[in-house]
């Protein structure tokens, strides 16, 4: 994903390389980066506009901020899976643009952003009407931190990421308080009405709970919450504007019938009895459930098949650009690396300031977060019926640290590689046992099973260094091991496992990582689930 950056304010001077948090922004954006700056927004406010691209699709890497010759501005990080049309081998950031800029009116560009399916944050000045566009996907799956200005004199911040505060001190010293932007709608701030910063008008999501028009918003950042102590327009309020249309259809709130709570009891007592050695499932199971699995897997498959397809065909080693932090420049490795495919011709792309193989890669382009459970195990032979036979995948299996009291320690080893007893935790062994099943499955694909320890003293250095800032503002113990979990296997340094030889130092590559959370949620996977079902049909 890339790394997005907005800043509003009177007479603006920005030293780009001055904000704390830019290196955070460049690793979401290595491919490319670059910035605008002195865009008149109004008669007193410039901005400025920095974006690091990540290229995960289309052959060719677009560059951003997005220019056009009418002075538009587009900061883009997301992808298009459905809505709008991305032929194949284009990159969807100028396809959105060129869409936008057919827009003519309010309605034509909200139009346009409720037909796009996917994950996206987007910031977008559309100077013909001057106004200032930013919001994210109805699900909110983008990262976008917001500062909204408190008096005249401050500034609006948009951003990816941001400085989490390393101390109460620090915090209270800090000017510059962000929040997570609701994933509500689409905000507009139309820089036409006045020369300082205008009202926030949000196009809500029509399925999202909405507060009465014209009021604040409930749920919006604290800036919007207090209206009786306004002064000149500040603390900045929001007005709510016409319903956006979503193509999220609502959930659905039925309740299920005494027929259906039969036939559902029913099936799970013939499932019961299946044993392991059975042949043919479809003996305990009637045609209207057997129906509904195949269904079911054919829209996990096409959604699979979505997600990978049109992506670059080359790993992370192979596009080896290093940006320079200056405007439209970037510089190549003057070396670029050949391990990666040796023995082949490599090309120097010096309009898309990419170094690629003429040959296509063979590493591991895309990677699964892999625990060896239901979830994670049915992507990866999803992912196998989707990839070319020939291409590898990376099973990215992290393991925090289980240290053993000095009385087990004395104890001897249980199994020969001692080197992993203190990593054997649950996750690691159904891992293991869930590879076997896949090599069995498909022999001829190279499954990478990638072991991934993690001490105790690194998670510590890394969550206080790193992962905290990225999660700033969430803070939960939840948002916590998910975003160390995925971190990890983000960063992909572990141990390859293979059924032959030792485990061998390895580093996935794969630019585009799957994972499978939120199915528990949504099939309803959990025991309480169950529970609910049998005592309350809920």
């Amino acid at each position: 994903m890339c790394g997005i950056f907005t800043i509003v304010g009177q007479h603006l001077q920005v030293d780009i390389e001055q904000v704390k948090y830019l290196h955070r922004l460049l690793r979401r954006g290595p491919d490319y980066t670059s910035y605008l700056s002195d865009v008149q927004l109004c008669q007193e406010l410039k901005g400025l506009f920095w974006a690091g691209v990540l290229h995960l699709r289309g052959e060719e890497l677009v560059e951003q901020p997005v220019l056009d010759d009418a002075g538009n501005v587009l900061l883009w990080n997301g992808e298009i899976f459905g809505g709008i049309a991305v032929p194949d081998g284009m990159n969807d950031t100028q396809v959105l643009m060129a869409q936008l800029l057919e827009c003519g009116n309010e309605s034509d560009l909200l139009s346009v952003m409720s037909l796009i399916r996917g994950p996206w944050a987007f910031v977008y000045w559309q100077k013909s009407t001057r106004k200032l566009w930013f919001g994210r996907d109805v699900f909110g799956r983008r990262s976008l931190l917001v500062h909204f200005p408190k008096h005249e004199n401050d500034v609006l911040i948009l951003t990816s990421v941001a400085h989490k505060p390393d101390s109460a001190s620090e915090l209270q010293d800090c000017n510059v308080v962000y929040e997570e932007l609701p994933a509500d709608g689409l905000y507009c701030m139309d820089f036409n009405k006045r020369n300082s910063y205008p009202m926030v008008t949000l196009f809500a999501w029509e399925n999202s709970h909405l507060p009465s028009a014209d009021t604040t918003c409930s749920d919006l950042p604290q800036e919007f919450s207090d209206t009786n102590n306004t002064t000149n327009g500040f603390p900045m309020r929001i007005q709510c504007g016409a319903k956006l249309t979503s193509n999220i259809p609502p959930v659905n709130t039925s309740l299920p019938n005494p027929e259906d709570t039969d036939w559902i009891m029913r099936m799970e007592t013939n499932l019961q009895q299946l044993s392991a050695d059975s042949a043919n499932m479809c003996d305990y199971v009637d045609s209207s459930l057997s129906s509904a699995a195949e269904e079911l897997v054919q829209v996990l498959s096409d959604s699979v098949k979505i997600r990978i397809g049109n992506q670059v065909q080359y790993c992370q080693q192979c596009i080896t650009n290093t940006p320079r932090q200056q405007q439209t420049l970037i510089r190549i490795d003057e070396e670029p690396r050949r391990d990666c495919c040796k023995d082949e011709k490599l090309s120097v792309c010096l309009e898309h300031a990419t170094v690629k193989c003429e040959i296509p890669c063979r590493r591991a382009k895309v990677a699964i977060l892999f625990s060896g459970g239901l979830d994670s195990a049915v992507i990866a032979a999803l992912v196998d019926r989707c990839l070319p036979a020939e291409e590898p995948i990376d099973l990215l299996n992290v393991a925090f640290e289980q240290r053993q009291s000095s009385q087990q320690q004395r104890k001897p080893a249980a199994c020969s590689n001692t080197l992993n007893t203190t990593y054997d935790v649950p996750d690691r062994l159904t891992g293991r046992i869930a590879v076997q099943e896949l090599r069995s499955i498909n022999p001829g694909r190279t499954w990478n099973f990638v072991e991934i320890n993690v001490t105790k003293e690194e998670l510590q250095k890394e969550r206080a260094t790193r992962i905290s800032h990225l999660l700033y503002p969430l803070q939960t113990v939840l948002d916590d091991s998910i975003g160390c979990a995925t971190w990890f296997a983000a960063r992909g340094v572990g141990y390859l496992v293979n059924t032959d030889g030792p485990p061998k130092p390895y580093t996935s590559h794969a630019r585009v990582v799957l994972v499978g959370m939120g199915a528990d949620e949504q099939l309803a996977g959990y025991a309480r689930h169950r529970i609910k079902f049998r005592y309350a049909n809920l």
